[in-house]
């Protein structure tokens, strides 16, 4: 595991998806006032049953949390894989945060790509008869309630630190 976490990370700086920077505490806060605005956004769509969007903005809250961290350490990450496998190493194997957050972070970036077909297309210019229409339920989507508010609270306390 950490073999290949550590070549995923070395593949991750070679090709651009990390990068070395200087600290800056104003990136680190405005990534976690997004993550806080993607938090209520969550709420908004579960309350409003529209559950892909729920999930996708739960993720997209802990995913700006994680790149706050990975702020603080001097690491720029452009890529999801790579900021999730940076966050892993420094923050998970490191043991500043609990394994089960990185576990939620995948879990929501799983659900994130399996049903928000919406982002699918934009993001890899695909037509939309290449996709299958998912319902979403309330199932689906109430994991991440609790557990996005959970994760970006720790990421804040880390920071805190």
């Amino acid at each position: 595991m950490a073999k290949d976490l550590n070549k995923n990370l070395e593949q991750c700086f070679n090709k651009g998806g990390l990068r070395n920077i200087q600290a800056d505490p104003k990136s680190i806060r405005r990534h976690l006032d997004k993550a806080s605005s993607n938090l209520k956004a969550m709420d908004i769509m579960f309350d409003n049953q529209k559950y892909d969007w729920t999930i996708v903005c739960g993720y997209y809250a802990m995913y700006h949390a994680v790149l706050a961290a990975l702020i603080k350490i001097g690491i720029c990450a452009t890529k999801h894989f790579c900021a999730i496998s940076a966050f892993n190493k420094f923050y998970i194997y490191r043991k500043d945060a609990d394994k089960k957050y990185i576990e939620y972070l995948n879990r929501a970036k799983e659900l994130e790509e399996k049903y928000s077909e919406t982002l699918e297309h934009a993001q890899t210019d695909r037509v939309s008869d290449q996709y299958g229409v998912q319902i979403i339920t309330n199932d689906d989507a109430e994991w991440i309630i609790e557990e996005a508010k959970d994760f970006v609270l720790k990421i804040e306390e880390i920071l805190a630190n």
